[in-house]
C-alpha cells in the first residue's frame, strides 16, 4: 500500500495544541496549510488550475503560394505552430477562406455577431474599411502594434481612421512603369537615372520613342500606351500628377476636378493628340493588346507602359516575350513629387472585452506581420513588404527590377475608403476613357464626372 506524500509533513505545532491558538494564530495556520496543499495537490494526481486559462484564437486566412503539395495555406500553419511554440497557452484554430469570398463572409459573420478573432484584409481593398470601424468591430492598435514607425507612412494611413491605427499592414502593391530597353538604346534615348524623371522628360522621351520604324511614313512605335478599365489603375497617378486627388480627405467631396486634376488629365490627352506620342488605342479597354504590343518580341510597337508588378514576372516566364526590360517610377509633375497608386494588405482585430484574451490576439498579429513574416511572404508570394527591415533583408536581391517595383510600392497612396467607392471610380473611369478617346475634353469629362460622384456621394451621405 503507498505511503501518502502528506504523513512526512510537519507542522510547526501539534494538533493538540490549536484550541489554545488566538483567531490571528489560527488563520495563519490555516493559510500555511492551504499553501502546501496546493503545492501538493498535483503529486498526488489532482488537476492544478490555473489562474490564467489558455486561449483559444480562431484565425480565418486565404491562400498564400503553394508548397511542393500544392497546399497554399502552409505557411500560414507554420506560422501557427511557431507561435503556439512560443505561447503555450494559446491555441490557433485555422479557419481557411477565399479571396474572393473574404467579404461576403465578413458580412455574414456581422449578421450572425460571430466574428473571428483576426481576420486577413484583401491587398486589393486598399486598406481598412470604414463599415467595421464605425461599427465599433474592431480593436484599436495604436499601443499594440509592434515597432509601426518600420512600417510605410502609406500602409499606416491605408489602416488610419480617425487618428488611430486599425490594422496590422503586412503587404503593399503599387504600379510602376515598365520600360522596353531595347527601343530605348534602339531610339539613343537615355534611361531616367535611378529610375526618376519630371513630366517634361519623360514626355520628351515618348516623343523620341516615337517613330517610323519601316520608313513607309507611317508611324508604327509610340512611346507610350496605357489602357481604362473599372477596377484597374495602371493610369491612375497620372491624375494624381499635379497635387488633385479623387475625394476631399473627409471622403464628402468630389476633388478630381479641380485646376489640378485638369492640367493633370490634359498632359496626357496631349501626350495622345498634340505629341501623337502615345498609341491609337491609348484610353480603350483593350488590356491584353496593349500589353501583347509593348511586351511581344514580335510587336514592341509601345516603349513605355504602367503595370502592377505581376507584369515582371510574366515577361521572365512566358514564351515570346522582351526581356530586356527596365522599372521607373511615374514622372513627377507640378508638386515635384512622384505618385503611384496601390493598396496594403495586412490583419485586423476585432473587438476583444478582456484584456489577457487580447494580449494573446495582438501577439498573433504581430507575430504574422514581424519583418521576419513579411520577408518570408515576400520571397515565396512575391508580395511587397511593409515593413522597411524586410526590404531591407532584400527579398528579391537576385532580381533587381522587383526590388526596384517593391520600393515604389512600399510610397504607393491606397485608393479612397468610401463605401461607395466602386460605383464612384467607375463613374470617374468612364469620364477618363472619354477623354482619352477624344470624345470630350479633360474640362468636360471631369466636370460630367463630378455629377454623377457627387450623386452617390449625396446617396451614401442619407444611409443610416
Amino acid at each position: 500500500m503507498s505511503k501518502s506524500p502528506f504523513r512526512r509533513i510537519r507542522f510547526p505545532i501539534s494538533l493538540g495544541r490549536l484550541g489554545s491558538l488566538s483567531r490571528g494564530q489560527a488563520i495563519a495556520l490555516g493559510l500555511v496549510v492551504l499553501v502546501v496543499l496546493v503545492g501538493f495537490l498535483p503529486i498526488v494526481g489532482c488537476p492544478l488550475r490555473l489562474s490564467r486559462p489558455g486561449v483559444t484564437i480562431t484565425l480565418w486566412d486565404a491562400p498564400r503560394w503553394p508548397d511542393e503539395s500544392g497546399n497554399r495555406y502552409h505557411w500560414t500553419q507554420r506560422k501557427i505552430a511557431e507561435f503556439e511554440a512560443q505561447h503555450p497557452l494559446a491555441e490557433v484554430i485555422l479557419v481557411p477562406v477565399e479571396w474572393s469570398s473574404l467579404r461576403a463572409m465578413l458580412n455574414s459573420a456581422k449578421e450572425a455577431g460571430q466574428f473571428p478573432d483576426i481576420a486577413p484584409l484583401d491587398i486589393s481593398a486598399g486598406g481598412i474599411t470604414l463599415a467595421e470601424v464605425e461599427a465599433g468591430l474592431l480593436e484599436p492598435v495604436d499601443n499594440f502594434i509592434a515597432k509601426h514607425k518600420d512600417i510605410s507612412p502609406q500602409a499606416l494611413a491605408a489602416y488610419t481612421y480617425g487618428d488611430q491605427l486599425w490594422g496590422f499592414p503586412s503587404s503593399m502593391t503599387g504600379h510602376s512603369l515598365l520600360l522596353n530597353l531595347d527601343l530605348f538604346a534602339e531610339r539613343g534615348v537615355p534611361v531616367p537615372v535611378n529610375g526618376r524623371w519630371t513630366w517634361e522628360e519623360f514626355r520628351s522621351a515618348c516623343r523620341k520613342l516615337t517613330f517610323d520604324r519601316n520608313k513607309d511614313g507611317k508611324t508604327e512605335v509610340y512611346g507610350f500606351g496605357t489602357y481604362i478599365l473599372p477596377g484597374y489603375y495602371e493610369a491612375w497617378p497620372f491624375l494624381y500628377l499635379d497635387g488633385a486627388r479623387p475625394l476631399s480627405d473627409d471622403l464628402t467631396k468630389y476633388t478630381l476636378g479641380s485646376p489640378q486634376g485638369v492640367s493633370a488629365l490634359k498632359k496626357l490627352t496631349d501626350l495622345i493628340y498634340v505629341d501623337k506620342a502615345a498609341h491609337p488605342s491609348t484610353g480603350s479597354s483593350a488590356v491584353r493588346g496593349l500589353f501583347d504590343l509593348f511586351g511581344k518580341k514580335d510587336k514592341q510597337e509601345i516603349a513605355i507602359e504602367p503595370w502592377s508588378a505581376w507584369a515582371i514576372d510574366y515577361l521572365k516566364t512566358q514564351e515570346g516575350m522582351i526581356t530586356n526590360v527596365g522599372v521607373a517610377e511615374y514622372p513627377s509633375g507640378v508638386g515635384g513629387a512622384s505618385v503611384s497608386v496601390g493598396g496594403t494588405g495586412g490583419f485586423v482585430v476585432f473587438r476583444q472585452d478582456d484584456a489577457y484574451r487580447r494580449s494573446q490576439i495582438v501577439a498573433l498579429a504581430n507575430y504574422l506581420t514581424s519583418a521576419a513574416s513579411q520577408y518570408e511572404l515576400a520571397c515565396g508570394a512575391r508580395v511587397f513588404p511593409a515593413r522597411r527591415q524586410a526590404l531591407d533583408l532584400e527579398p528579391f536581391g537576385g532580381d533587381p527590377l522587383y526590388a526596384r517595383a517593391a520600393e515604389i510600392a512600399f510610397n504607393a497612396e491606397s485608393l479612397p475608403r468610401h463605401p461607395a467607392w466602386p460605383d464612384i471610380e467607375r463613374a470617374i473611369q468612364r469620364e477618363v476613357q472619354m477623354a482619352l478617346l477624344g470624345i470630350k475634353s479633360p474640362e468636360e469629362a471631369l466636370a460630367d464626372a463630378g455629377v454623377a460622384v457627387e450623386k452617390l456621394l449625396a446617396a451614401a451621405a442619407e444611409k443610416p
